[in-house]
């Protein structure tokens, strides 16, 4: 141990500057996970119907929308999102080819109501993640590994090793790797973002005022019925004050019809925050993506604290 210090002691300016940024490194690691579970934890779950305009967590399943299909283009996956890339194989590293991310937009659907989820710019983590290889024909291939992150970072660190000591052998793999993951329809989906509701701005007066009259109208052209609700006094005339009553009538119906009309024209969407904030999709359960950030958190500052030590012994030599 005393010589491994040593040597560490003295090694060169070169091993020192690559510690250094290694340290750097875990711990922007560190706090990055400790901020995305420190917002998981905070932001409280709303629902679709009553929830705030503004930073919310919803909490529902993935809806696939009308229109032309999300369709993951390496899979041939009818989804709700997809992510992937190709890489090809150079030497012992890989070099990447192409890659993308779907930015078609989705839905939510809790026991509430639905809301439209664009995912653009959002940090998305998937359950369904896979990589594979072949020799860029068919982008089929032979399987190298299946991260699965609700088992933890510890699996997935696990399960990447693996697939890359496959790599290394090389039995059976071909000079490209395909990595895609996915968000299926029907699945549980957590979503932390800007919610916002279109169609509900304004104070609507003026189409108040249009159905107030549209409604006033109608019942003049139907003069027996408006003489039967409105004419107290019977005498067979609509007079000033019980024309009055009509049109505060008028006006509770059009107020009815308007609502319902507001309600029918709602659009809830979640979105990236404005003012840069966290924004988050994912077909983990809360408590998996809280431990995947802890994990993060815990990984990257006990990095940080050796890797820290490290570079002060190392420094310590040199002043």
């Amino acid at each position: 141990m005393t010589g491994w210090i040593e040597r560490l002691a003295h090694a060169p300016d070169g091993f020192l500057v690559f510690v250094a940024v290694l340290a750097a490194v875990a711990v922007y690691l560190g706090f990055s996970g400790l901020r995305r579970s420190r917002q998981i934890e905070d932001v409280p779950t709303a629902k679709v119907r009553s929830a705030p305009q503004g930073y919310v967590e919803l909490i529902g399943t993935a809806q696939m929308l009308g229109g032309e299909p999300i369709i993951a283009p390496l899979s041939h996956t009818r989804c709700c999102w997809y992510r992937y890339k190709v890489e090809r194989r150079s030497g012992k590293n890989w070099r990447m080819v192409e890659s993308g991310s779907s930015d078609g937009i989705f839905g939510l659907r809790d026991e509430t109501g639905d809301c439209v989820i664009d995912p653009e710019g959002a940090e998305v983590t998937s359950r369904h993640e896979k990589s594979w290889s072949d020799n860029g024909g068919s982008r089929g291939g032979h399987p190298v590994h299946m991260q699965l992150p609700s088992l933890g970072r510890t699996a997935d660190a696990v399960l990447d090793i693996s697939g890359k000591v496959l790599d290394g052998i090389g039995a059976g793999i071909g000079p490209y790797r395909y990595t895609e993951a996915v968000i299926l329809e029907g699945e549980p989906l957590y979503v932390i973002g800007r919610f916002h509701t279109v169609g509900s701005a304004g104070d609507g007066a003026g189409t108040r005022r249009e159905l107030i009259g549209a409604v006033l109208r109608e019942w003049k052209q139907r003069p027996d019925t408006l003489r039967e609700r409105f004419d107290r006094n019977r005498d067979g005339q609509i007079d000033v004050e019980e024309w009055e009553d009509a049109r505060q009538a008028a006006r509770r119906e059009a107020d009815r019809e308007f609502m319902e009309q507001q309600k029918r024209g709602q659009v809830h969407t979640l979105s990236r925050p404005l003012d840069g904030r966290f924004f988050l999709l994912s077909n983990l359960e809360e408590f998996s993506l809280l431990r995947r950030y802890r994990w993060r958190m815990r990984l990257g500052f006990s990095s940080f604290i050796l890797l820290g030590g490290a570079s002060v012994l190392m420094l310590s030599t040199r002043i």
